[in-house]
């Protein structure tokens, strides 16, 4: 066992890795920002995981543990409501997990937990219970869990929210803490020839088949494949703007890029059933599956107009905050903290499970170069403002130092 540095606070963070997802990628980059001279990250997650891995290319170390794996999104008839007698049973199963954080903390002398979501929340908060130190959530859901919300806010001392959408309004205020999900701005950046290079590999050889002379707009969705993404309305909207186009001479000039890859089983099915989709609709010339791309920030530079067409609500999109980063604008729903991130400066808001508005919204930000290189510009500073990485990791480490002070004062 390394012997930890006394003048760093180990901070043991919680997740399970069962995939990267945008609340992972949040975690991955405050460690890293993390300030190394005062904060000693541990990261407590399934040993196989995706995170494991990403976690084992940083300064932290990996912590196994058989952690509960985040609450289904989708599978419930009201979608706002994600919370089921069986999710406590299911996160209850875990109870082993319990005893494995103990001996963590007493091995590892951590001084703060910082849970990275609910199920691990309420693990993690009975175990800081047991040793008296302090435990700290980022609440990245925008949905509620009725019971399991009120008794994790019970067990915390802090809640760490990534839009207002997420706040709770049974909470006390004085526990909740809003600090946007960061993004590094000056590393999250693509060359133009790194661009230019992508653009030759997706683009280049159906845009010279099908239409020689024309520029494309490229539009695209950045996420993981799975049904709650809505990235089926993209598919119809862009059945409805080739039908809109169907007396142009080139149809074709307009790309529709879906950008990422299928975690679980529900997720492969739901791939298959895009790829279906786009045949049956006759669009597969303008439709590329690109699939997972693991550095986002060149293809949403490449990208003219950023989709995010959630169908439930979500609570700070990592991909609205990057493609504000390289200065995108954004069609988004306005559900979650989706509405609070997106200007009439930056983007548009169309309503959910529209494949209709969806393709209004982007034939006119697409008929008007102008107004895009506006809404990029404006989203550039928005991004500057609100979502640099630093100053939001700044702000975290404030949070760990005053509650690491509080249980100071509080020992005998």
């Amino acid at each position: 066992m390394k012997t930890s540095d006394t003048s760093q606070c180990n901070i043991l963070y919680l997740d399970s890795g069962s995939g990267i997802g945008g609340g992972q990628r949040s975690l991955l980059l405050l460690i890293n920002r993390l300030d190394k001279s005062r904060f000693r990250p541990f990261v407590g997650c399934m040993s196989d995981s995706p995170l494991a891995a990403e976690v084992a290319n940083t300064d932290a170390h990996v912590v196994p543990l058989s952690l509960p794996a985040a609450h289904n999104k989708l599978d419930r008839a009201d979608r706002t409501r994600r919370f089921t007698f069986g999710d406590i049973l299911d996160d209850f199963g875990h109870l082993q997990a319990i005893y494995q954080l103990h001996r963590v903390v007493k091995r590892h002398a951590i001084k703060l937990i910082h849970a990275n979501s609910l199920s691990v929340a309420l693990l993690g908060g009975i175990v800081a219970r047991w040793h008296r130190i302090p435990i700290v959530m980022h609440k990245r859901y925008a949905t509620s869990y009725g019971v399991l919300d009120r008794l994790c806010e019970r067990l915390l001392h802090r809640v760490i929210l990534v839009s207002e959408a997420t706040r709770w309004d049974f909470a006390p205020s004085e526990k909740q803490t809003l600090i946007y999900n960061g993004v590094d701005l000056e590393a999250f950046q693509a060359t133009e020839a790194e661009v230019e290079t992508l653009r030759a590999e997706l683009l280049a050889a159906t845009v010279a088949a099908l239409c020689p002379h024309a520029n494309p707009i490229s539009i695209g969705v950045v996420t993981r494949i799975t049904p709650e993404k809505g990235i089926h309305f993209l598919v119809r909207a862009m059945a409805e703007l080739r039908e809109r186009a169907a007396c142009q001479p080139c149809p074709s000039d307009m790309k529709l890029l879906i950008v990422g890859g299928p975690y679980f089983q529900k997720d492969m099915e739901y791939m298959a059933a895009l790829q279906q989709e786009v045949a049956d609709l006759g669009v597969a010339d303008s439709v590329i599956f690109t699939g997972f791309l693991a550095d986002t920030r060149v293809v949403t530079s490449l990208l003219d107009i950023v989709l995010v067409p959630s169908i439930i609500p979500e609570a700070c999109p990592r991909t609205i905050i990057e493609a504000m980063a390289v200065g995108k604008p954004v069609i988004a729903t306005p559900l979650g903290g989706s509405k609070e991130l997106i200007t009439p400066e930056t983007g548009m808001l169309v309503p959910p499970e529209d494949a209709s508005a969806i393709a209004s919204a982007i034939a006119t930000l697409a008929a008007d170069r102008g107004r895009l290189t506006a809404m990029g510009k404006a989203a550039r500073l928005r991004a500057e403002q609100l979502f640099s990485s630093e100053k939001n990791t700044v702000l975290t480490e404030a949070i760990y130092t005053e509650l690491l002070k509080n249980v100071l004062h509080k020992s005998p």
